[in-house]
């Protein structure tokens, strides 16, 4: 009976720590978020409140993931998960529009480049210990990626997640991050994953992508390519580019195409296999 009330306690005294802990998240957060809109002001940069704040939920993680408290995040992430939201979600409504938020203020000055890097480790710790949940099927060939951000790109937070939630769904994913033109050329010259999935943020780093869809065109032309990043939804770049790429503006898109490729991939060997078996009755 001592034991019973023991852990009772125990789960009371960490229900009100959770608490305090969220309730010192959103009075840092808050705080930050008006420092944030005041200094919008300072510059006279007159728009609206929602427009410099965004969107709360990602306005909150984004602030979580560079807090001074280790962790802020996680504390967020665990009330999420046991609110019942699932690990897919977590990443497509929370985890990837707080780095898309924390890109957007570096991109804007409101963010030194420390408190990005920090985001970054905090979220691949925090994706390599969410719940895989259910059993993931067995890859095949047509379940083939390798994501890349290209040459130069530092904002890489959304490529590793999308390599996580793909591998997380039976994606047989490979991640090259941080590599130059050559090293990237190398690692994908031998790997025979039918898609290949390319990271841009924006015109920093177009050059080194219109470089690198040219070279993969001649050396792999066979495989799909995919383009995700700012430089994606700019119509004229895309266009521009030396071959043709399928444009994904976010992680439901990139799903979407690659759930197609995956179809048309397996398409041919299932009428291979059906060919096969009418032969032999």
């Amino acid at each position: 009976m001592t034991t019973d009330h023991t852990d009772v306690a125990e789960g009371q005294g960490g229900c009100s720590h959770r608490t305090a802990d969220l309730n010192d998240l959103a009075t840092r957060a808050v705080a930050r978020l008006c420092a944030e809109r005041m200094a919008a002001v300072a510059d006279q940069v007159l728009v609206p409140a929602q427009e410099v704040l965004g969107d709360p939920c990602a306005a909150a993680m984004a602030f979580a993931l560079c807090d001074e408290d280790d962790l802020a995040a996680s504390v967020l992430v665990d009330e999420l998960l046991e609110a019942g939201l699932s690990v897919e979600d977590l990443c497509l409504d929370h985890l990837a529009p707080a780095a898309r938020r924390l890109g957007d203020l570096w991109d804007r000055n409101r963010l030194p480049f420390t408190d990005v890097a920090l985001a970054t480790a905090r979220i691949q710790t925090l994706l390599r210990r969410l719940p895989m949940g259910r059993a993931t099927p067995a890859c095949t060939h047509a379940k083939g990626a390798v994501f890349a951000a290209v040459p130069g790109e530092q904002h890489t937070l959304g490529v590793m997640m999308a390599a996580d939630l793909f591998r997380r769904n039976g994606w047989d994913v490979g991640l090259l991050v941080g590599l130059t033109h050559d090293e990237l050329i190398d690692r994908i010259a031998r790997d025979d994953r039918p898609v290949i999935g390319l990271s841009c943020s924006g015109t920093h780093s177009y050059a080194a992508l219109r470089r690198l869809v040219g070279a993969l065109a001649a050396m792999r032309p066979d495989a799909h390519l995919l383009l995700s990043g700012q430089v994606a939804l700019d119509q004229a770049k895309v266009a521009d580019l030396p071959a043709q790429v399928a444009v994904v503006a976010d992680l439901s898109a990139a799903e979407a195409e690659m759930k197609r490729i995956g179809a048309l991939l397996s398409a041919p060997r299932a009428r291979h296999g059906q060919r096969r078996s009418g032969s032999a009755a």
